[in-house]
């Protein structure tokens, strides 16, 4: 069964069953029982009072009470820490500790997903990022070799980035001296860019930056020896973020263009 309910810990009150996307509970004789259709959204857990709901297969030692409303997020203090959001194009020589990487992963792994699928794949690169950069430059240095007729059209646009590189060693355009990367493998592209949102949000909490690179993105999607590297299995690579230790800090937020909002 998906669900279970404890008999001794319901008292009937129907808040799971009003609030089941699926219709998939009932209450009977002063009990809730399980109809048997589910997504196992967790919005029963949630919602119950008492703590009667369970889904077994999943990890209920990490369910824990909801934020009180005084620990609401202040919505000025979030909008502003939005705007102050920055690229980060230049890191510290100076690793995300372990903790910080959890932490950062949690909030991806508890992002929203079409049909709650779950089924994102993160794969973050610190301690091997040596042998990643490696596969990744020597993969497209070999593609850029080939005659004309034979390069993939997506390599030519590293051109550049591969010449630079080899001009000044410290001069790498994808990786950009980040000590970390992560990777988000799955099959929804939106799945994974709300996901990096949230991600990009606990990592700023914590004084990390990001930058979003599609580029490298490509390059691994597209080189065999990367994708295997990554073990992202048959999962698409979606989205890939620079993570590390800004080198600067940026005193005001950036201006913007004017909103082009429609409200009805």
């Amino acid at each position: 069964m998906l669900i279970e309910i404890d008999e001794g810990r319901c008292i009937g009150c129907g808040a799971c069953v009003a609030d089941c996307v699926g219709s998939n509970l009932l209450v009977e004789g002063g009990l809730a029982y399980v109809k048997g259709r589910c997504i196992m959204c967790g919005h029963c857990v949630a919602i119950c009072p008492t703590a009667a709901v369970s889904i077994p297969s999943y990890d209920m030692a990490d369910v824990e009470p909801s934020a009180p409303a005084s620990e609401t997020l202040d919505a000025a203090v979030l909008l502003r820490a939005i705007k102050s959001r920055r690229s980060v194009r230049d890191y510290r020589p100076r690793p995300v500790e372990p903790e910080a990487l959890a932490t950062v992963l949690e909030a991806g792994r508890y992002t929203a997903t079409a049909k709650n699928a779950q089924g994102c794949r993160f794969v973050v690169v610190q301690d091997a990022l040596d042998e990643l950069k490696d596969l990744v430059w020597d993969g497209i240095d070999g593609l850029l070799a080939l005659p004309p007729a034979d390069k993939p059209r997506w390599a030519k646009v590293y051109k550049p980035f591969s010449r630079g590189r080899r001009a000044d060693a410290g001069e790498d355009f994808l990786f950009r001296n980040a000590p970390a990367v992560v990777f988000i493998a799955c099959d929804r592209a939106d799945d994974a860019g709300l996901a990096a949102q949230n991600m990009e949000l606990v990592a700023a909490s914590l004084g990390l930056g990001v930058l979003y690179n599609g580029y490298l993105c490509r390059a691994a999607e597209e080189l065999p020896a990367v994708k295997a590297f990554l073990e992202a299995q048959d999962k698409p690579l979606q989205l890939c973020m620079l993570l590390g230790y800004p080198s600067r800090s940026y005193p005001r937020t950036a201006p913007r263009l004017p909103g082009d909002f429609v409200v009805k």
